[in-house]
């Protein structure tokens, strides 16, 4: 209860900057470790810990990304919880597109594969 209590005291504006802050930390640490994150069944990889799907190893950023991962899912869910999915799904929407430029195509693209089946 205290987690909704705290989540419905931010706005949608400071989720979507929370959320970003955490996406560009995932997509940091995917760099440096040479994950491809949104491939068929990686994503699934990272979170039951194979460190194998690293193109270079470092454990200790495959460690920090696996937990970001986590504390995505569980804003993506808190969210849901607080605004309700169709809001949530506006937010989290808002924040891809503000990243997008940011990042450039090659996070589009990984959107797009994430929404294809990932």
């Amino acid at each position: 209860m205290t987690e909704k209590l705290s989540a419905q005291r931010h706005t949608p504006d400071e989720l979507s900057q929370e959320l970003e802050a955490l996406d560009m930390e995932i997509v940091r640490h995917a760099v440096i470790c040479q994950v491809r994150l949104f491939d068929p069944g990686i994503l699934n990889q990272v979170m039951d810990n194979n460190e194998q799907v690293c193109g270079e190893p470092h454990p200790t950023a495959f460690q920090s990304l696996r937990g970001l991962l986590y504390l995505h899912f569980d804003m993506h869910r808190q969210l849901a919880e607080t605004y309700g999915p169709a809001d949530a799904e506006v937010i989290i929407e808002r924040v891809h597109a503000h990243l997008k430029p940011r990042i450039g195509e090659q996070l589009h693209s990984l959107f797009e594969r994430r929404a294809g089946g990932a």
